[in-house]
């Protein structure tokens, strides 16, 4: 790439920058950057790919994505977290064979910090700084398991939209579901996020049984849980958050 590639690149992303958390039409992008259109056109189809802009709701807006994170300064605590987690995580996603993420607790939507990914040739990506409400992953239910019964009933009086054919958006259903994690410890999906993916998931706790992160393993619905028993997968995710919450403890 030259120089003058990654100025035009820097360009269009100091303009979306600007306007962030808003999303903005791509002809307000060159008129601010005075490039061409193709060529603004050109590297938001590339940065698209990369996660690190997304399409707006608007036909041709674009705004932020989840991959900008990684441009971001994190949060000190944010990054000794992920620092300590990560290898148990690349353990853990070896053990299981299956890709593993981390997550924490974002007001009504949980965020992705970290993940590892399988060996496997069909793999399940999750960017790093993506953000999912919580009635759509098994991360997210157990965020929302942690939450008071009256932040719960705020969450479940607006509408929730369906991300795949297994998402829960049924209140009834999701109280039910509250209740199983709460008292199981564990989350599982069948297709939420998305059609064809499946997922399991565990709180990493502090000291006063506070929620610190969630460990978030998904794979493709026909391959997860697959011949892994449940329980086995489940007391995997919870052998990795105990020795997470131990190290965090210090």
């Amino acid at each position: 790439m030259s120089i003058q590639s990654v100025e035009r690149t820097f360009a269009v992303l100091g303009v979306l920058a600007d306007s962030d958390p808003n999303e903005i039409p791509v002809s307000a992008i060159t008129d601010a950057t005075k490039l061409p259109k193709s060529t603004v056109s050109r590297i938001l189809s590339t940065l698209g790919e990369l996660g690190v802009v997304a399409r707006g709701v608007s036909d041709g807006s674009y705004r932020l994505g989840p991959g900008a994170q990684v441009f971001a300064g994190r949060d000190p605590i944010e990054a000794d977290l992920v620092r300590t987690a990560h290898p148990i995580l690349v353990r853990t996603a070896e053990r299981l064979d299956e890709d593993l993420g981390l997550a924490l607790p974002d007001g009504d939507h949980v965020r992705y910090v970290d993940q590892v990914r399988s060996q496997r040739a069909v793999r399940i990506r999750v960017y790093v700084g993506e953000r999912t409400p919580l009635h759509t992953t098994a991360a997210g239910l157990v965020a929302l398991a942690e939450l008071p019964d009256q932040d719960v009933e705020v969450l479940l009086a607006r509408p929730l939209d369906p991300w795949g054919r297994g998402t829960p958006i049924n209140p009834m259903d999701l109280r039910s579901t509250v209740t199983s994690v709460r008292s199981k410890g564990v989350a599982w999906t069948e297709e939420a996020w998305a059609d064809g993916v499946n997922g399991a998931a565990v709180p990493v706790q502090g000291p006063e049984g506070d929620l610190v992160a969630i460990l978030n393993a998904f794979g493709p619905s026909y391959r997860f849980p697959g011949d892994h028993d449940r329980t086995e997968v489940a007391k995997c995710l919870f052998d990795a958050a105990n020795e997470i919450a131990g190290l965090l403890r210090g």
